[in-house]
């Protein structure tokens, strides 16, 4: 598996084109800032959440993801700020990608119904660490890897920093909620090597309702994501009563999603396994996630005229 890993990553550092695919996240609605820049401010108190995320724990150079994000709104209007910090290691700091983006959100009220449009801007930066990759040239035809190399010809450079765009829409009213967002519109070139390596733009559709039923409090949620030729669409449902969560949910072609968590009036906390169900079953060790949001409610009477969303809080 280590030598597939390694094999893998020189094919797609050598490719002419160069295509990256953003991470993606189980607890969706624990990390609504990197779901949709229309999420900001769509809370009845200030968020603070930060996201962990382990794949495939049992592949030689898994991915390591983290997230930190706020958001609020501001006083007196309907505007919303916020602020996502995104950091993802893959393959043992082989490949590293930071992201720090700012987040302005305006919603219009409609009697019942809320309509938020938000817009993003990101600083992003990529850097790879040929030290970690092995190469054709390093290796024997008896002896294998005993050669070594400095940082191969065709790598152009090893950082890169661009910047980053998106927006995106959610309407939501008292059961209901939906939402489209579109990251990276301009494509920003991320190439390590001779010829183009422009991020894919990423779509991202999701919708839910709450339905509630006696003490019981049912939310089915579907998520829907394309960025270039990947497709991803994972569909939920989330059990709740009291402060306690339950969810099952199931990644088309790839994983199903198990989740827990506990809730209060000032702090969330979530947990989420998934259990593959692809051809890796034996393989990957599914995948690890955690989520951990404090709560800071509005002090000020002004904001008590805030319309917070209706979702589920994992």
């Amino acid at each position: 598996m280590k030598k597939f890993a390694i094999c893998f990553l020189i094919f797609t550092l050598t490719g002419k084109i160069l295509f990256a695919q953003d991470p993606a996240f189980s607890q969706p609605y624990a990390n609504p800032l990197y779901l949709n820049p229309a999420f900001a401010g769509t809370g009845t108190s200030q968020r603070i959440c930060l996201n962990f995320r382990d794949q495939w724990p049992n592949i030689p150079g898994n991915f390591i993801t983290y997230n930190l994000s706020y958001d609020r709104n501001i006083i007196d209007s309907s505007n919303a700020i916020g602020i996502l910090a995104n950091y993802d290691n893959s393959g043992q700091s082989t490949l590293i990608t930071k992201n720090i983006s700012l987040i302005f959100a305006h919603q219009f009220h409609i009697k019942s119904f809320t309509l938020s449009i938000g817009v993003q801007g990101t600083y992003r930066q990529k850097s790879i660490n040929p030290n970690n990759i092995s190469f054709g040239d390093m290796i024997d035809p008896v002896r294998g890897f005993i050669y070594n190399i400095n940082s191969p010809d065709f790598l152009l450079r090893t950082s890169i920093a661009v910047p980053d765009f998106a927006a995106g829409i959610l309407g939501f009213g008292k059961n209901y909620f939906v939402g489209f967002a579109m990251n990276h519109f301009t494509q920003p070139d991320e190439f390590f090597t001779s010829g183009a390596s422009p991020l894919p733009i990423k779509y991202v559709f999701n919708a839910g309702g709450i339905i509630p039923i006696g003490s019981f409090i049912i939310s089915p949620t579907l998520l829907h994501q394309k960025q270039q030729d990947f497709n991803q669409t994972v569909a939920e449902c989330y059990l709740s009563k009291w402060h306690l969560t339950a969810g099952v949910g199931y990644r088309f072609n790839d994983a199903m999603i198990f989740t827990l968590g506990y809730h209060n009036s000032f702090m969330r906390l979530g947990y989420s396994y998934d259990y593959t169900t692809s051809a890796l079953t034996n393989i990957t060790g599914g995948s690890h996630e955690a989520s951990l949001a404090i709560l800071v409610h509005y002090k000020h009477d002004r904001f008590k005229k805030v319309n917070g969303i209706n979702c589920p809080f994992f």
